[in-house]
């Protein structure tokens, strides 16, 4: 075992170069610029590829990772591996080559992570769903970090078809002020894309507690909190492009939205007229 390996445990490999950096022998840093310059690429290169383009050694590049604390290169790969894995925006992405057309393969990869995405709902739960979201007296919404923007979004679509509908915190609140307003017959959706706070699992058991329905959409990193889900969607948000895509999880938040509506029927469709007189009232659109 190298002898930093206990002093550096737990610190990632970008930390790691940086401590080292100013002392590193220049062939050594060499290597440590290319990793710096697209630490992703560590994750799928292997140590051959990562000397030639740093024009050093096989050996140099044992040295380094060894100075790092690391066993061998396949370790310090598997620890770049393991933070894709959780989506850091720093492991993310395909290692770095020329591209064709990039609007062509954006589109070929966010076509493939809607397809995997829609393929994994299961139509009976997908009914289930729409049957909670017409008879839960209280529908409450739930999203941190990027899941935020997901979970407002599909807020504001069933609260133009249903009242009841909000945010499960607002402004202000703590998480117990708003697990407290939910009762048995209650239904909450959780958006839980990976690079979750800490202590989200402890959040979606004590929204279970309450003994509401609990709908959970997560990718497939997620660990955990499912157990105490009623359903769990799965969401594909790993592209080889920088970045995790979300194109997946809002086409699948417009599915429910579309079951939603089609479960409603007649009373969501009151409700939208309701909506749709007051806005002309107010003038609120152009």
């Amino acid at each position: 075992m190298p002898e930093n390996a206990a002093v550096l445990a737990g610190k990632p490999i970008v930390q790691r170069i940086h401590e080292f950096y100013p002392k590193l022998p220049e062939g050594e840093r060499k290597v440590a610029d290319v990793l710096l310059a697209a630490p992703a690429d560590l994750a799928v290169r292997n140590a051959i590829e990562l000397a030639t383009q740093a024009e050093v050694s096989n050996a140099t590049v044992t040295r380094l990772f060894r100075r790092l604390g690391y066993a061998s290169f396949d370790e310090a790969r598997q620890a770049a591996r393991a933070m894709r894995a959780t989506g850091s925006p720093l492991f993310s992405g395909k290692a770095s080559k020329p591209l064709g057309d990039p609007i062509s393969e954006l589109v070929h990869e966010e076509t493939v992570v809607i397809e995997a995405t829609l393929s994994r709902v299961n139509p009976l739960v997908l009914r289930a769903i729409g049957s909670a979201i017409r008879t839960a007296p209280r529908i409450r919404t739930l999203g941190y970090r990027n899941s935020h923007f997901l979970s407002q979004y599909l807020t504001a679509q069933i609260a133009m078809m249903r009242p009841g509908v909000a945010p499960l915190l607002m402004p202000g609140q703590t998480e117990s002020e708003g697990i407290s307003s939910l009762g048995p017959q209650d239904l909450a959706i959780v958006v839980a894309m990976r690079r979750r706070p800490a202590g989200f699992n402890r959040m979606v058991e004590a929204i279970a507690t309450r003994g509401c329905k609990v709908l959970l959409l997560a990718d497939e990193s997620i660990r955990g909190a499912p157990a105490h889900a009623t359903w769990t969607l799965d969401c594909v948000v790993e592209t080889p492009q920088f970045a995790d895509s979300y194109v997946g999880a809002l086409a699948l938040l417009r599915m429910i939205v579309v079951e939603a509506e089609r479960a409603l029927g007649a009373a969501g469709h009151r409700h939208m007229e309701d909506v749709e007189d007051l806005r002309e009232r107010l003038g609120e659109l152009e």
